[in-house]
């Protein structure tokens, strides 16, 4: 086995894009244990929306005993060995990391893991996006739609931009290719990683899995499916779905050149 499939796994994306989904078939390995997520750089930087509390936090506290810099050292030290001990427990030999805003932070992964990790950036199209967003984790997620495109487009870029200076370290999982072929894309998936696929990472939700902080609807399935897939016409009117795609095409159109998975609404990407 190679050292790079010996490496960690983070796992990153835009909200509500499927990064739940990919944690549970990553978990759902014998060799990986991705459990839920850990708000290590939420809390570490206070990325809380209306926190009245955020002087009294401990990781911001802690920044007025040392530097921004040592306090990143130590407490990151500390969440890596979190995680290992935790894939100890579950007698598993290696360990992800799955928090969408994990795609905001590739230098502080770089210093964490001395770039000896593997990066899944997960996509899913902005119009299911955005609107999936909707009413869900107010302490996460713009209220407004223009805010909610913002944020679409500052993970999404992010990602990206990851890719194009450690291309051989990341993998773009487009939600909707996983969706219509499952198999084909969960084999690719490992075999990038360097790991034999388990039947059962098709039925994720066959094995148990630690329950914290994920999208709940994830917990009740039993397979990847393409329901979700187009849900923004239940959502969106025509005119905010338009402001959405105008808004977002440009990224779309580095995810999906080819534009195989242009919302319905348009005939192509640009």
């Amino acid at each position: 086995m190679s050292e790079r499939a010996r490496w960690p796994i983070v796992v990153g994306g835009c909200h509500r894009s499927g990064t739940s989904l990919v944690r549970r078939i990553l978990d759902s390995h014998p060799r990986i244990h991705c459990g839920p997520e850990v708000t290590f750089f939420r809390d570490f930087y206070g990325d809380y929306r209306e926190d009245p509390l955020a002087h009294l936090r401990f990781t911001r506290t802690v920044r007025d005993l040392v530097s921004e810099e040592d306090a990143l050292e130590v407490l990151g030290a500390a969440f890596v060995e979190l995680h290992e001990r935790a894939a100890r427990r579950a007698g598993k030999a290696r360990w992800a990391d799955k928090t969408p805003e994990n795609v905001l932070h590739a230098p502080e992964w770089d210093r964490l893991l001395r770039g000896h990790y593997l990066f899944l950036h997960v996509v899913r199209n902005p119009l299911d996006t955005v609107a999936s967003m909707e009413d869900r984790f107010p302490l996460t997620l713009p209220e407004s739609l223009e805010g909610r495109i913002e944020l679409y487009r500052n993970y999404t870029q992010a990602g990206i931009a990851f890719g194009v200076e450690y291309s051989e370290r990341y993998l773009r999982v487009l939600y909707e290719e996983l969706c219509a072929e499952p198999a084909h894309g969960v084999r690719q998936l490992m075999e990038w990683l360097g790991e034999e696929v388990d039947p059962v990472q098709l039925t994720f939700n066959a094995v148990a899995h630690d329950l914290g902080l994920e999208d709940p609807t994830v917990a009740t399935t039993d397979r990847v499916h393409t329901e979700s897939v187009g849900r923004w016409r239940e959502t969106l009117t025509d005119e905010d779905a338009k402001l959405v795609w105008e808004r977002t095409r440009d990224v779309w159109a580095v995810v999906d050149p080819e534009c195989r998975h242009a919302p319905a609404l348009v005939r192509g990407c640009r």
